[in-house]
């Protein structure tokens, strides 16, 4: 049996014979079969074919594939009507040229790297380009992605370079033991996928992510890194302090979102929510448990209830994997409460007896919307810190805010006292945890929350002190920036009009300091601050695409991280001019052409 070559395809054209789908040779016209086997059976006969692809040297030694195409197709333009033929040609260097676009492309768009292997994409491209031969998966999987990560990587370290300060983030130290995936970002302040190692639990942990952060901190230079945000491994709090031994203008911090999920922790875990919990699991199993109560809720919604199908509710049981279960299964009994209830008193229904009575109790209901509305607070705290250009100074004012909520409105209406006590107790031990004096300094800097008296004298001291160490690391002269920020404080000089407070309200504060304030002592200092992120939620993300991306064929676990390095950060960094650079005037001959030839 002959020899079945990869690109067969391209030397047919789709076509319609009796009616059938078949393909017609592009060389001598004839008809055969839509079969590889056949198709290439009858290439190796096909004495037109195989003088078309003889293959002729190009002046820099290169050879050039040519592939007639019938020029009486309607989608290809033909230099000379008469000619039944086009003789379209790609050379090697425009044929790498092409693939390392596509390649780009395909990364950058998180697409298949089977996508070159779709018929429908074959096709596509052999309209665009017939004698251009797409890389196959293996290519793309290997020396393309090689090369795109070494030229993204470049990038990195060129904006890294450029960058005036620079926040390093880490996540995956609390999973050592699982042989996790430690993360590490840089901002600069575009969150850039730095790299990632995965080790198995090292004999001394806390030792082991000093040296990673000194190591990282060293190579990117020390001079510019005013931050590092790390996860809640326990191991942190004694590492925090060593990292910032060694470099003094650093302040380690935690992550925010990890010290607001445990005060979603410590709400779930109060008695009174504990049952809750347990009453409103009973009755989500019950439901989903028993058929003709489920077929009904789902069928009242639509029939009793008037709801749309995409607001229908589907009950949710809580996941061990998600910390936000118990949050979705309230949220699922609130939205279909009212089928619940017409469930509960109907008499064709077979409803066991305590979940009726939850059912018909006002004061289940009642308390079930009071902790909805209480861990979705919280929820919502987290997410607005993971958000994309969520500052610190968001951080005090995000407390500010949670303290005013569960101290006035909520905790009353949901626990008794004494959890009451534990919760607010857990609050000032997460805002412990979370507010350090780099978010004080932020706050005081960001000029929306000029005039708002939040923090404690011992909170602002400790602003006053990190101002002037960083004044000291940027060889600024301190006298002029403390007065620079009593200007500031004041509204005086510079800030002495409206304008100018105005627009903070339409810019970040990094950009209002860099942008209008740049003449000022205290905006080196400021912009240095007010970039700092207040999670490591882009290393969760990664982490999760690391771990959730399938690897397509020969991708190994190296080219698995290479693939997301590369999708993360072709995202982020803007295309140099050089990517869309034409070819060289001598280069012409090489370049895609087409060249019509009558046969």
């Amino acid at each position: 049996m002959p020899r079945l070559q990869s690109g067969v395809w391209k030397h047919f054209t789709p076509a319609i014979k009796n009616g059938r789908e078949t393909v017609m040779c592009n060389y001598c016209t004839k008809t055969c079969t839509k079969n590889a086997t056949k198709m290439q059976m009858h290439l190796d006969k096909c004495k037109e074919y195989s003088v078309a692809t003889q293959q002729s040297p190009a002046p820099d030694g290169c050879s050039a594939a040519s592939v007639p195409v019938p020029s009486f197709s309607s989608y290809l333009p033909s230099a000379n009507p008469a000619g039944p033929f086009l003789i379209d040609s790609v050379d090697q260097r425009s044929q790498a040229y092409a693939d390392e676009f596509l390649a780009r492309a395909v990364y950058a768009t998180s697409s298949s790297l089977s996508l070159t292997e779709n018929i429908y994409w074959k096709r596509f491209f052999n309209v665009l380009r017939p004698a251009y031969c797409p890389p196959t998966r293996e290519a793309l999987s290997s020396h393309l992605l090689e090369c795109e990560h070494d030229r993204v990587q470049n990038q990195v370290r060129d904006a890294i370079g450029k960058a005036d300060s620079l926040t390093i983030m880490c996540s995956g130290f609390s999973h050592l033991k699982d042989n996790g995936t430690i993360v590490y970002v840089v901002a600069t302040p575009e969150p850039l996928f730095y790299k990632c190692t995965k080790t198995k639990e090292p004999t001394n942990r806390g030792s082991f992510i000093v040296q990673e952060l000194k190591g990282i901190i060293n190579k990117v230079g020390a001079q510019k890194v005013f931050a590092v945000i790390t996860d809640d491994c326990p191991e942190m709090a004694a590492a925090r302090s060593q990292v910032e031994e060694v470099f003094p203008h650093i302040s380690v911090i935690g992550c925010t979102a990890y010290g607001i999920q445990r005060l979603f922790e410590d709400l779930v875990a109060q008695p009174s929510m504990k049952v809750l919990c347990r009453r409103a699991e009973q009755v989500v199993r019950h439901v989903k448990e028993c058929k003709v109560l489920e077929d009904t809720f789902n069928s009242w919604q639509s029939t009793k209830l008037r709801t749309n199908a995409s607001d229908r509710t589907t009950l949710a049981l809580p996941n061990s994997c998600d910390w936000t279960g118990v949050l979705k299964m309230f949220s699922s009994l609130l939205d279909g409460q009212s089928a619940l209830q017409e469930m509960a008193i109907s008499p064709n229904l077979t409803v066991e007896a305590s979940v009726r009575a939850t059912l018909q109790d006002s004061a289940f209901w009642k308390g079930l919307l009071s902790s909805h509305n209480l861990l979705q607070l919280v929820r919502n705290s987290t997410d607005q810190m993971k958000r994309e250009g969520a500052v610190l100074s968001g951080v005090v004012d995000m407390f500010s805010q949670l303290r005013y909520h569960i101290g006035n409105s909520l905790l009353g209406s949901v626990l008794h006292s004494t959890e009451q006590k534990a919760v607010l107790a857990s609050l000032d031990r997460c805002e412990e945890l979370c507010v350090k004096p780099i978010h004080a300094a932020a706050y005081m800097l960001d000029p929306k929350y000029v005039g708002q008296q939040t923090l404690t004298g011992e909170q602002i001291n400790s602003a006053y002190f990190v101002i002037s160490t960083l004044s000291h690391h940027l060889n600024l002269d301190e006298g002029k920036v403390l007065a620079s920020f009593a200007r500031f404080s004041a509204k005086q000089g510079l800030w002495k009009g409206s304008g100018i407070w105005s627009s903070c309200q339409h810019v970040s504060a990094f950009t209002w300091w860099k942008g209008l304030c740049s003449s000022e002592p205290l905006s080196a200092v400021a912009a240095a601050i007010l970039q700092i992120p207040p999670s490591t939620g882009v290393c969760e993300s990664l982490r999760s695409r690391l771990c959730n991306v399938k690897t397509e064929g020969s991708l190994t676990a190296d080219g698995l991280e290479k693939l997301v390095a590369v999708q993360a950060n072709l995202n982020l960094l803007e295309p140099s001019d050089f990517e869309f650079m034409p070819l060289e005037r001598e280069e012409e001959e090489k370049k895609v052409f087409f060249q019509s030839e009558t046969q």
